[in-house]
């Protein structure tokens, strides 16, 4: 074994107590330092890596719990978007024959103005559910005035 000699201060009721140990256990004051310095280097490094497992388990745990609440409100919200579509369909009458060509006309018209309003609703800073826009009674969007009055 290769050794490298060291330079220890200690103060005198620590070094007493080196001193102790090593006569009663006979063997050098250094063996027991170095004894106690690898101790404590290996007491370190296993309580840092415990300890670094043990904080990524928390992250983990705290992200898995963000990951299942996502889930769940995503969840919900498709089965929203669902039940309002069977509603929907439920409640609105056929379309007579003679109204089809203006039916789809209209439908189209509008379909161009929902895809405004989400694409308004996407930009960022934005949100339609928010109270971004106003409808107006024709289906178009229109910026809310926040200083106008009622």
């Amino acid at each position: 074994m290769n050794l490298t000699g060291i330079r220890t201060y200690l103060e005198a009721e620590l070094a007493r107590e080196v001193s102790r140990a090593a006569r009663a256990q006979g063997r050098s004051e250094s063996s027991i330092i170095a004894e106690v310095v690898r101790a404590r280097f290996a007491a370190d490094s296993a309580a840092a890596v415990n300890e670094a497992g043990e904080v990524q388990k928390r992250q983990l745990n705290r992200l898995e719990t963000r990951i299942d609440k996502l889930q769940r409100n995503q969840a919900q919200m498709r089965e929203t978007l669902l039940v309002f579509v069977r509603v929907w369909l439920e409640h609105n009458p056929p379309i007579d024959d003679n109204l089809v060509e203006s039916a789809a006309a209209s439908a189209e018209s509008r379909f161009a103005r929902f895809l405004d309003l989400v694409a308004q609703g996407l930009q960022p800073g934005r949100s339609i559910a928010s109270a971004d826009a106003a409808i107006d009674a024709n289906g178009h969007a229109e910026p809310v005035n926040a200083e106008a009055g009622p």
